[in-house]
């Protein structure tokens, strides 16, 4: 894909179209789950903060266990469980971001919060 080279220009849709396809059917078919709500509903912070995470969980595993970052880049296992762990060490993020700085998010602070502050600047002007 990098030098835009392809093959067969059919199958290449093909392949794309059915994998599309396959999703669009695995999904309908799953049903709900708490987990993949949860993270739906926070899918701005997952996107924005996964890969800086990534990285440092990256550096942090060769470090640990000083092995050379390359071989883990084909493994599959390693590749599944970084996931996992950085879906885990988001949902503190997730947390504060939701309750203590939902600005960065483009929300404004909870109805309960501005409610009383005016009815406290009412008090105060009155």
């Amino acid at each position: 894909m990098n030098v835009l080279k392809y093959g067969n220009f059919f199958s290449y849709y093909l392949l794309g179209f059915s994998g599309i396809f396959t999703f669009v059917y695995l999904f309908k078919n799953i049903g709900s789950s708490k987990v993949l709500e949860y993270y739906g509903r926070n899918s701005l912070i997952v996107l924005a903060l996964h890969f800086p995470l990534k990285d440092i969980l990256t550096k942090l595993i060769v470090l640990v266990f000083v092995v050379d970052v390359e071989a883990y880049y084909y493994n599959a296992g390693f590749a599944l469980g970084l996931t996992v762990l950085n879906l885990l060490c988001l949902i503190p993020v997730i947390f504060l971001i939701n309750n203590y700085f939902p600005f960065l998010l483009g929300k404004k602070r909870s109805s309960e919060d501005s409610g009383g502050l005016k009815v406290r600047l009412r008090k105060f002007v009155n």
